[in-house]
C-alpha cells in the first residue's frame, strides 16, 4: 500500500519511519523545498533518533520520496495522512490556516474509496464540521464514497518510534465506515491489538485534548506546590517523591516554565469549545497562567538575590522548549529573553543544537562554555545532555553570583561549593 504523509516535521517524519518500516511505499509531502530536498538525500533535519537510517535504506529500495506536490502524490495513495502544525494567534485562538491549506491540497487529490487520517491535534469537531466538508467540495466527492478520521499522536520528543510502537493508536472515524477503515490501516501498521477505536472522531479529538491539559494543569498544581515548599522551609522534591509511593498520587515535578508545541497550546482548543457550548473552563486558564508565570517568578528571586537587574549579564543555558530539542515554540527561553531585556540586562545564551547566528535571532548574545563572557548570573533553562558535566567553577570564575536551576538538575551543595547562589524551584 502506499501512503502520502502531509508535515515532514517532527511527527509526520517518525509516522512515516514506522510506516517504512512495516513495508508501506511512502511519499513525504511538504511545502517546505528545503526539507523535500534534504528528505529526498537522506538526511532528516529534526533530532530523532533512528530515523535516518530507516530513511536511507527506504530510498535505496525505492519506497520513499518526498515532494512539494501534495495534489499529485495523493492521487496515487490510498491512504493520505495531515499531520501540519496547528498553533494559536496572539489571541489565544486556533490558526487554521496550515490544516486548511493541506486539506484543499488532499482534497484535489483523493479517489473514491481513499482514507484520510488527520494527526494534527484538533479542537473538538474540527475533523467532522470543518475538514469533512473542505474535502468534500475540493475534491467533488461525497461524503460517504471516502473516508475521513482522527488519531492523536501520542509521543515524546526524542523517542518518538519507541513511543510509537508502545502506545496504543487511539482511532476514531466520522462513520463507522471510517472508524473500521483507519482500525484496520493502523493494525496493520502497530498490530491488532495496539489499536482502541472509539465511538467517534470527536471523542478520539478530546483524549489528546484532555490528557495535555490534564498534563498542564498538574504542572501547575507542582509549581504551586513549590512556592509553598519554598516558604515553609521545604524540599518539594523531596516531599513529592514520598508521598508518590502511595498510588493515588502523582505529583508532578516544578520547573521555570512549560513550553513546546503541546500544552502551552491545546488547553487554549479546549477553552474554546466551552465557550461554543456555553460553558467557562476556569482550571485549564489558570493553569495556563501559572505555568507561563514562572519564569517572572525566577527572575524575581534573581533579583532578591543579587540585585536590580539593570547593566546584569545573564546566561541563559539552552534556548530549546526542552532537554534535547531543537525546537523553540512557545520556549521558556523566549519569555526569559523578553523579561530580562526588559528589565536592563544583557541576555547570552548557550545552546549546542543552534549556531550563532540561530541564537542572535532571538535578541540574546551566543555565548561559549569553552570561553565564558563575564557574567552575573546564570539561568538553566533546557536540560540538554551536555549539561549533565557542566563546569560549574568555570561559571563561578567567570563572575556568576547566582545559579537559577530551572529545572531541578543540580545538586544545591555543589553549585554553593563552587561559590555561587542556588535558587532551585521548590526548594
Amino acid at each position: 500500500m502506499k501512503v502520502a504523509i502531509v508535515g515532514m516535521g517532527k511527527i509526520g517524519l517518525p509516522i512515516a519511519a514506522q510506516l517504512l518500516r512495516r513495508g508501506f511505499e511512502v511519499i513525504g509531502c511538504d511545502v517546505n523545498k528545503g526539507v523535500v530536498r534534504q528528505l529526498n538525500e537522506g538526511k532528516v533535519h529534526i533530532i530523532e533518533p533512528g530515523i535516518e537510517n530507516v530513511l536511507k535504506n527506504a530510498i535505496k529500495k525505492n519506497k520513499f520520496h518526498a515532494t512539494t506536490e501534495t495534489t499529485s502524490a495523493v492521487k496515487n495513495c490510498k491512504v493520505a495522512i495531515i499531520i501540519v502544525p496547528l498553533i494559536v494567534n496572539k489571541n489565544k485562538k486556533p490558526d487554521f490556516s496550515a490544516v486548511d491549506a493541506a486539506t484543499i491540497s488532499v482534497a484535489r487529490g483523493i479517489q473514491k474509496g481513499a482514507l484520510v487520517i488527520y494527526e494534527t491535534t484538533l479542537p473538538v469537531g474540527t475533523t467532522r464540521n470543518r475538514l469533512l466538508p473542505m474535502l468534500a467540495k475540493h475534491s467533488g466527492l461525497s461524503a460517504p464514497q471516502f473516508s475521513v478520521a482522527f488519531s492523536p499522536e501520542r509521543v515524546y520528543s526524542g523517542r518518538i518510534l519507541q513511543d510509537l510502537r508502545a502506545y496504543p493508536k487511539i482511532v476514531g472515524g466520522v462513520d463507522k465506515k471510517s472508524t473500521n477503515a483507519i482500525s484496520g490501516f493502523y493494525k496493520k501498521v502497530f498490530g491488532a491489538g495496539n489499536v482502541i477505536a472509539v465511538k467517534n472522531s470527536e471523542t478520539a479529538e478530546f483524549t489528546k485534548l484532555a490528557g495535555m491539559t490534564y498534563r498542564d494543569v498538574n504542572i501547575a498544581l507542582a509549581n504551586e506546590f513549590a512556592k509553598f515548599a519554598e516558604l515553609s522551609g521545604i524540599d518539594y522534591a523531596e516531599a513529592a517523591k514520598a508521598e508518590n509511593t502511595n498510588p493515588f498520587s502523582h505529583l508532578l515535578l516544578p520547573g521555570i516554565g512549560v513550553g513546546g508545541h503541546c500544552a502551552p497550546v491545546y488547553p487554549y482548543f479546549l477553552i474554546e469549545n466551552a465557550k461554543k457550548l456555553g460553558l467557562s473552563l476556569k482550571i485549564p486558564k489558570i493553569a495556563r497562567d501559572i505555568n507561563d508565570s514562572m519564569s517572572g517568578y525566577a527572575l524575581s528571586k534573581l533579583k532578591s538575590a543579587i540585585g536590580a537587574l539593570k547593566n546584569k549579564k545573564v546566561l541563559l543555558l539552552g534556548l530549546a522548549y526542552r532537554e534535547d530539542v531543537k525546537e523553540t515554540a512557545f520556549a521558556t527561553s523566549l519569555l526569559l529573553i523578553e523579561q530580562l531585556r526588559r528589565a536592563g540586562a544583557k541576555v547570552y545564551v548557550n545552546d549546542p543544537y543552534y549556531t550563532n547566528g540561530e541564537i542572535a535571532k532571538f535578541n540574546a548574545i551566543p555565548a561559549s562554555l569553552d570561553k565564558l563572557p563575564e557574567i552575573d548570573a546564570a539561568i538553566l533553562v533546557s536540560f540538554h545532555r551536555q549539561y549533565k558535566k557542566l563546569n560549574l567553577k568555570a561559571l563561578k570564575n567567570a563572575g556568576t553570583l547566582a545559579f537559577i536551576d530551572g529545572r531541578n538538575a543540580f545538586d544545591s551543595a555543589k553549585v554553593e561549593k563552587a561559590g555561587m547562589k542556588y535558587i532551585g524551584m521548590g526548594k
